[in-house]
């Protein structure tokens, strides 16, 4: 055997050896690809497209029984609430996007149910379309289905029992889907579908008298 070739046998070892590792490495990336280990939220809206709420980490900051204004000069007291699923507020209201909008409110620990919940809202107006179904669920639990008419508020009074309100410690999570959610435009997709208007929002004791 020559000295050339023993000097070049390590060369070559050592070739298959970074070869080896690229394979190695790309069949990791391409199963992290098919197996990817992200937040259920995140799979939900960009792997599964179940959802088109994809969820922000909002305080939900919120002073229990106080009225939100949705309209642009409550935009302050209503940010924090916003979850996702919104957009603006214009000076009709916040729009709801997609075909789910959720919003959050904080509750000290010691709150008991049960609560009430009250929204004013106001379907879009879009020809052939003359109403808007809201199914409003609360922690996971679906309480209510509404019909809101496009052009007409709609104030809506919902009573959340206190196990709904206890399943979730820290904040009520109030969750709309727009079953009936339009396509303003045949390029828009379902992200950026629309249905309501929300004009207000507000949470209090079953107990307390506006």
């Amino acid at each position: 055997m020559s000295e050339t070739t023993l000097t070049n046998k390590p060369l070559r070892l050592a070739a298959y050896g970074v070869v080896a590792l690229a394979i190695a490495f790309e069949l990791i990336v391409v199963w992290w690809m098919l197996h990817p280990q992200v937040p259920a939220d995140y799979r939900a809206y960009y792997i599964d497209k179940s959802t088109t709420c994809l969820n922000q980490p909002v305080s939900g900051d919120y002073v229990l029984g106080s009225t939100v204004s949705f309209l642009s000069e409550g935009n302050e007291q209503a940010k924090p609430l916003r979850v996702c699923g919104w957009t603006g507020p214009a000076g009709d209201g916040t729009h709801a996007v997609g075909q789910t909008s959720r919003l959050r409110f904080a509750l000290a620990p010691d709150t008991t149910g049960p609560l009430t919940l009250a929204l004013d809202m106001v379907a879009v107006a879009r020809e052939g379309y003359p109403s808007q179904r809201v199914a409003i669920s609360v922690n996971g639990t679906t309480l209510d289905t509404v019909t809101v008419l496009a052009g007409v508020q709609l104030a809506v009074e919902i009573n959340i029992p206190g196990d709904v309100v206890a399943a979730h410690e820290g904040s009520l999570e109030l969750m709309l889907d727009y079953p009936d959610a339009i396509a303003m435009s045949p390029s828009d997709s379902n992200t950026r579908m629309r249905s309501i208007k929300l004009l207000s929002a507000r949470l209090a004791s079953a107990t307390t008298q506006p």
